[in-house]
């Protein structure tokens, strides 16, 4: 080891590098030489900015955000400890300015200690431009993602506030056209009811910067009605209800379009316009209705809000009929007589409404055939018959049956 060291001279070594440590610290402490640091980006503080509000009613709307790069020339002790944040830069916008532009400003760098000199900066002077502070009132509109569903329609939405009052740079307030609000309505079949912030655009509908704009609200609360529309029928009632198959309506318009609130819409199945008295109406005679709605719903735009309902007379018509269900009727009645019905059938010929008579059968009409036994002979006789058939209907013609008398002597006797 030992001869390691003398070999590599390593004593040597280590006496020169401590010789250099002195020497250098004699040298920084003793004679401490200047020297020049560049510190670059800097941003420089805007001073008299109030003052340039208050008097003018001007605001710095670009170059508030300007930096600079600065030399410093100190003693190397000094710089040794000098950072960017312990120099400071300002500029003083109220000396020179008084309208509306843009100006080169002188800025002052104010080093932190004495013997400390800014031998150079990058650039001489920071641009800013300045605007004259405006008021403005713009109207605020809704823009809906997507269309209502099918079966359903968005109403009119309703605002907490229609407009709004925005502040700032004139020219940039020149650019404002609206308020937007963006509203996502995909699928939406329920009311909406929100806070939505909003954006400022031009009148092309691009989005203004806003940096230096206030407002008075920043979100507007807006609700949108979610209707239901659907198209229901039309309907008449007929009184009395016994002669509603005597005539016949047609209503113009069939059918109307309504919307509302789903929950009453789809209450509604069809619209009743009002009544028609069947025994007063005559064949083609017309009828004026208004469309009266329930709560809750209303027609759409373009729907007619009365019909017409035309009346149309069933004409009466013939139909016959074969009854085999006779009965005779015998109201002076000769014990001795031996009465019989010679006639099997009748062919009957009703009147009436043809769909009236197609909905009667032969056994709801009845035939009685009256006699007296007791005033009539042996042999056959020829006596009238009564017909009675459903109300609504009228027998046409008169209708006869065949009997037959038939007296013996036995039949006398025990009579006798």
């Amino acid at each position: 080891m030992k001869n390691w060291f003398i070999k590599h001279d390593v004593l040597t070594k280590l006496l020169s590098i401590m010789a250099a440590i002195i020497l250098w610290s004699y040298f920084v402490s003793v004679q401490n030489p200047t020297r020049t640091v560049e510190y670059r980006d800097i941003s420089v503080q805007l001073t008299g900015v109030d003052e340039l509000y208050n008097s003018y009613n001007l605001k710095v709307v670009e170059g508030s955000d300007a930096t600079v790069n600065v030399k410093v020339s100190a003693s190397t002790s000094r710089l040794a400890t000098l950072t960017a944040s312990q120099i400071k830069v300002q500029a003083n916008v109220s000396d020179s300015i008084t309208t509306p532009g843009t100006y080169e400003i002188a800025y002052n760098v104010i080093l932190p200690e004495s013997g400390m000199t800014c031998v150079s900066r990058s650039p001489d002077a920071i641009t800013v431009t300045v605007d004259e502070i405006d008021t403005k009132i713009v109207p605020v509109s809704v823009d809906l993602s997507d269309d209502a569903p099918e079966g359903y329609r968005y109403d009119t939405p309703v605002l907490s506030v229609d407009s709004v009052k925005i502040s700032g740079p004139a020219t940039i307030l020149d650019q404002v056209s609206k308020a937007v609000i963006s509203i996502n309505t995909d699928g939406a079949t329920e009311t909406i009811n929100n806070n939505y912030s909003y954006k400022l655009v031009d009148e092309n509908g691009d989005a203004v910067d806003t940096t230096n704009i206030s407002r008075d609200v920043a979100s507007v609360t807006v609700t949108i009605p979610v209707l239901q529309v659907k198209t229901v029928p039309l309907e008449i009632t007929i009184s009395p209800e016994d002669a509603a198959d005597s005539i016949s309506t047609s209503i113009s318009p069939k059918n109307v379009e309504i919307v509302g609130q789903p929950s009453a819409v789809s209450a509604v199945k069809s619209i009743n316009l009002g009544a028609i008295n069947a025994n007063n109406a005559e064949d083609g005679d017309t009828y004026d209705f208004d469309i009266s709605l329930p709560t809750g719903v209303k027609l759409t735009d373009g729907q007619p809000t009365s019909a017409t309902v035309t009346v149309a007379t069933s004409k009466d018509t013939t139909k016959d009929y074969t009854i085999k269900n006779i009965k005779l009727n015998d109201i002076n009645e000769d014990k001795s007589a031996d009465v019989s019905l010679e006639t099997s059938s009748l062919t009957v010929t009703l009147i009436g409404k043809e769909k009236l008579l197609d909905s009667i059968s032969a056994d709801d009409i009845s035939a009685v055939a009256e006699l007296a036994s007791s005033d009539l002979s042996d042999g056959q006789h020829t006596i009238g018959v009564t017909i009675s058939s459903p109300d609504g209907t009228t027998v046409s013609g008169t209708y006869s049956v065949t009997i037959q008398i038939t007296r013996s002597e036995d039949n006398e006797q025990n009579t006798n």
